[in-house]
C-alpha cells in the first residue's frame, strides 16, 4: 500500500474514534485515545506503526479490501495486515490532521445513542458472520449436528437481545469511559473484541471438540483467543478423563474388585 492509502485510512479511523466520543474535544480524543491505542499496539503487538493503524482500522469496522483479499486465500489475519503493510511508510502532517478534525466541527455530531446503536448493528453483523462460518464448518461435516445447533440457539439469543434494544442501555453507560491505554490488548479489550466470550462454553461442554470448533470459528478475528479455546479444551478433556477415571475406581472398590 502507498502512503496515501494508510493516510486515507488514517483519516478514517480518526473520524472513527472522534464520533465514537461526541462529547469529547476531537483534539483531545485523538491525543489521548487514538494515538495512545496505536502506540500501545506498536509496542506490544507489531512493533511497527504501519500494521498497528491497519490493525485498529480493522476492529473498527473499516474495510481494507487488500487484507480482505488475502484473508480469503487462506492466510491468516495477521499475516495479511504484515503482508500489506510492507514497504509502507505513514506520513501525516499536523496540518492535515487539524484540517480533518475542522471538517468533522462542520458536521452534526453523532449523539451517544447513535453511536451505540451503530455498535449494535456491528455486532449484530458479526454474530451473523459467525452464523455463516458455523454453516460452512457443518455442512463440510467437521462438526457434529448437535453441536452446530447450540452453538447457531445462543448466537440467534444473543442477536435477538441485541434487537430488542437489551444490550443499548450497556453500550451507552460505557460510551464515556475511557480505559487507559496500558490496559488495552486485542484479545481482552470489548472496544476491539470481535468474537463473543460466549465461545468458551463450547469447550466446556464438549472437550477437545469444542475447542476445535470454537479454534476454527475465531481465528481469524482473535488468534488468541482461538489458541485459548483450543487449550481449554483440550484442559476439559483432561478433566473429563480423570473424573471417569475417579468413578470407574469408586465402582471397583465398591464391588470390591
Amino acid at each position: 500500500m502507498s502512503s496515501e492509502e494508510i493516510k486515507t485510512i488514517y483519516k478514517k479511523l480518526v473520524q472513527s474514534y472522534v464520533n465514537d466520543y461526541p462529547r469529547a474535544n476531537p483534539l483531545w480524543v485523538l491525543n489521548n485515545v487514538l494515538n495512545k491505542h496505536i502506540e500501545f499496539y506498536t509496542r506490544e503487538e507489531w512493533k511497527a506503526k504501519e500494521p498497528a493503524i491497519l490493525d485498529a482500522a480493522l476492529r473498527m469496522g473499516i474495510e481494507i479490501p487488500k487484507v480482505k483479499e488475502l484473508i480469503e486465500k487462506g492466510i491468516t489475519r495477521k499475516e495479511a495486515i504484515l503482508e500489506v503493510s510492507k514497504n509502507m511508510k505513514f506520513q501525516v502532517s499536523v496540518e492535515e490532521v487539524k484540517e480533518w478534525l475542522k471538517e468533522l466541527k462542520k458536521k452534526e455530531p453523532r449523539t451517544v445513542k447513535e453511536v451505540a446503536k451503530r455498535k449494535m448493528e456491528q455486532q449484530i453483523k458479526d454474530y451473523e458472520k459467525s452464523i455463516e462460518r458455523l454453516t460452512n464448518i457443518f455442512s463440510k461435516g467437521e462438526i457434529s449436528e448437535e453441536s452446530y445447533k447450540i452453538a447457531i440457539k445462543k448466537i440467534e439469543r444473543n442477536i435477538d437481545e441485541l434487537r430488542s434494544g437489551k444490550e443499548v442501555s450497556v453500550i451507552e453507560e460505557r460510551k464515556e469511559t475511557i480505559v487507559k491505554p496500558e490496559t488495552f490488548h486485542p484479545s481482552y479489550e470489548r472496544r476491539y473484541t470481535e468474537p463473543t466470550k460466549l465461545w468458551y462454553l463450547v469447550p466446556l461442554f464438549f472437550g477437545i471438540i469444542g475447542g476445535l470448533i470454537g479454534y476454527v470459528a475465531v481465528k481469524d478475528e482473535d488468534e488468541d483467543m482461538a489458541l485459548g479455546l483450543l487449550v481449554f479444551g483440550i484442559l476439559m478433556f483432561f478433566v473429563d478423563m480423570f473424573v471417569v477415571w475417579l468413578y470407574y475406581t469408586w465402582l471397583l472398590s465398591l464391588f470390591g474388585i
